[in-house]
């Protein structure tokens, strides 16, 4: 506490901490909470837009999504915080789900409704969940990745063929597009294959 209030100029006065945050824990949970803000900034990309197709609103969550997972330095001291809370969650892991993660979850859950609106609240679950996997891979497994197929072979994989990548893929999965082609194009989009979408729902 000496420490953090000496860098914050109020070395004279070690009970600021307390008076401005309660104690020492609720500081912790401030600051898991500033990091974690800082690498998901609120941008224009995680409004809801209604009147925008569900296929292009999980357009743009995937986008703005994988940009917060490309671009966040691995060597600040936001990413070292965040991935001491996600190895040993504590209270600050309860505060980020409630504040800021679960309501861009929620938002996931409304989009995929859209879509697969027949489809159960656990089978929704894990279909977020999958989106959410396939950004993520992107990041966790990039040091594997890269020895896989090689440095310059895993950064043509940049921000919007990743987005159209992801989007296309699930859709393609819940039936909405036809899968992806020979040639590694997709096929028409869900206008023009009205039954596979109606054929996915039933299976959901």
């Amino acid at each position: 506490v000496r420490s953090i209030c000496r860098k914050a100029g109020a070395a004279a006065n070690p009970a600021a901490i307390n008076y401005h945050f309660g104690s020492k824990d609720q500081l912790y949970i401030a600051a898991v909470l500033a990091a974690h803000h800082c690498q998901m900034e609120e941008r224009s990309g995680w409004a809801h837009d209604p009147d925008q197709p569900p296929a292009e609103r999980l357009r743009r969550f995937v986008g703005r999504f994988l940009e917060n997972v490309l671009t966040r330095s691995e060597s600040n001291w936001h990413h070292a915080l965040m991935l001491r809370e996600l190895a040993q969650p504590s209270a600050a892991c309860e505060a980020v789900v409630r504040e800021s993660i679960r309501p861009r979850f929620e938002r996931l859950l409304e989009i995929l409704t859209e879509i697969c609106p027949d489809a159960q609240p656990r089978r929704l679950h894990a279909l977020a969940f999958s989106v959410i996997g396939q950004c993520l891979h992107y990041k966790f497994a990039r040091p594997v990745s890269e020895r896989l197929v090689g440095i310059d072979a895993y950064l043509t994989l940049d921000l919007d063929f990743l987005t159209d990548h992801v989007t296309r893929f699930t859709l393609a999965a819940l039936g909405v597009s036809a899968p992806f082609g020979r040639d590694g194009e997709p096929g028409p989009d869900h206008r023009q294959v009205p039954a596979l979408h109606s054929a996915a729902a039933s299976k959901l």
